[in-house]
């Protein structure tokens, strides 16, 4: 397997073909691996097979077509026999659903994949987040071998790292950290993805590699609800110019209150944390032993923080409430963990008149996924009496221009400031999340 790696000769299967597998893939064939990716959506198999990038927002950030210019690239379904009968396999499948770890699709990736082993040497790399009981318990059971028993089985942890928003901050450049169950597994793994990424860090084993992602991602998450905490607690301050001045410290970063914490990987990893501690002193775990008091305490105050923003959106809104973007991040298609959707869902639970726009999501998805009335951009804009800005995607730029051009223009709150600087001072009525504007101190209305 070594000299296969070495020249590029041996052929890869990526199990999952989202944005984390689709781009792996076209980054093992463009380095000149013969590579499959494999998905059970066969709309989308179809469209990667006719050179189509099957995720909005992402056509320019994947580089599809280079990747397949060369034949080595194709997709196919689970059960084609050769792919999944490869002897080495990324596994990039969503460990998540609906805001929760969930062990399905990992267990059914490793099941096919220990299933097809004739002999001879399998590598497994898992991009996928996972805990550290899952790497102790899940893949063991579903592999049927122990990983530091067994000689011809190479098991690797290799978090992925990506920021979607920035092209620059990608596979390639990004620091990678790898970490194999044996030691004598590593120098095949680092071959891998050495092909790949310009940096890999080795960790000392896959345990230690594979808990680097919900780690860093939680510093983050505390960082981001502390933030929001912060918005709470002095509602009579403007929190995003406190937290503006407060970045201007070399070591601060600059953050901003928000309706809430989206995206696959931040809200859940405080749950990969919380179900991995404790697993070296013989604990059950971090929820039952208490473990990481600090985690737990942030999870349950941003649990009920959907809440506490539709509250505080009813205190202050007049008439139908509209809000841009279903999508956590801009100028994508991006519905996990997203804010707006769990707004959207307090609001409706209040008793009031809601409805959404995204442009990367159809009327009838909107209604499906959030239970709002679907938004018509942008002549619905004048019929509204309040508008929560939660995502700016880039055909919203103009909305300041639309609104300034309207006789009774909404009010608007503002998720992230992006439009203040160019509606304050002006006619519309702008509240940026965060400031005394949007944490009035009356009652909601009934």
């Amino acid at each position: 397997m070594s000299a296969a790696l070495q020249d590029r000769t041996e052929s890869v299967t990526v199990w999952g073909a989202g944005y984390i597998g689709l781009s792996a893939a076209c980054a093992l064939a463009g380095a000149g691996f013969p590579c499959t990716v494999l998905d059970t959506d066969g709309n989308r198999v179809g469209q990667i097979n006719a050179g189509v990038v099957p995720l909005p927002g992402f056509e320019d950030v994947i580089p599809l077509a280079q990747a397949r210019s060369g034949g080595r690239l194709r997709a196919a379904s689970p059960e084609d026999t050769a792919a999944v009968a490869a002897r080495v396999h990324l596994v990039c499948v969503n460990t998540d659903r609906d805001g929760r770890p969930v062990t399905g699709p990992l267990t059914e990736v490793l099941t096919a994949i220990a299933g097809a082993r004739t002999g001879g040497e399998t590598l497994i790399a898992l991009e996928s987040t996972v805990s550290l009981r899952w790497l102790d318990e899940l893949v063991p059971a579903a592999l049927g071998a122990a990983p530091a028993s067994d000689p011809s089985l190479h098991l690797v942890a290799a978090p992925r790292r990506d920021w979607m928003l920035s092209p620059e901050m990608n596979l390639r450049t990004l620091p990678r950290v790898v970490g194999t169950a044996r030691p004598e597994s590593l120098p095949l793994a680092r071959e891998l993805y050495e092909a790949i990424s310009e940096v890999v860090h080795p960790a000392p084993d896959w345990r230690h590699a594979g808990l680097t992602k919900p780690v860093e991602n939680l510093y983050r998450y505390l960082d981001l609800v502390l933030t929001n905490q912060l918005a709470e607690a002095y509602p009579g301050l403007d929190v995003p110019e406190v937290l503006r001045l407060a970045g201007t410290k070399w070591n601060v970063p600059t953050f901003h209150p928000s309706i809430g914490i989206g995206g696959y990987c931040i809200p859940l990893s405080p749950r990969f944390a919380v179900d991995g501690a404790g697993k070296d002193t013989g604990g059950p775990g971090a929820a039952e032993d208490g473990l990481l008091p600090l985690v737990a305490a942030a999870m349950a105050w941003d649990g009920d923080h959907p809440a506490r923003v539709a509250e505080s959106i009813l205190r202050i809104a007049d008439g139908p409430i509209g809000i841009l973007g279903l999508s956590y991040a801009p100028n994508a298609r991006i519905v996990e963990g997203s804010p707006a959707r769990r707004l959207a869902e307090h609001l409706l639970a209040r008793g009031a008149d809601v409805l959404l726009h995204d442009p990367y999501f159809t009327p009838e998805e909107i209604t499906s996924l959030t239970g709002a009335r679907p938004l018509s951009w942008p002549d619905d804009l004048g019929g509204l009496g309040t508008l929560v800005a939660v995502t700016p995607h880039d055909l919203y730029g103009d909305l300041p221009a639309r609104l300034a051009a309207l006789a009774d223009p909404p009010a608007v709150v503002d998720n992230l400031g992006s439009y203040g600087a160019t509606l304050r001072g002006t006619a519309v009525r702008y509240a940026e999340w965060g400031t005394p504007a949007t944490r009035p101190a009356a009652e909601p209305r009934p």
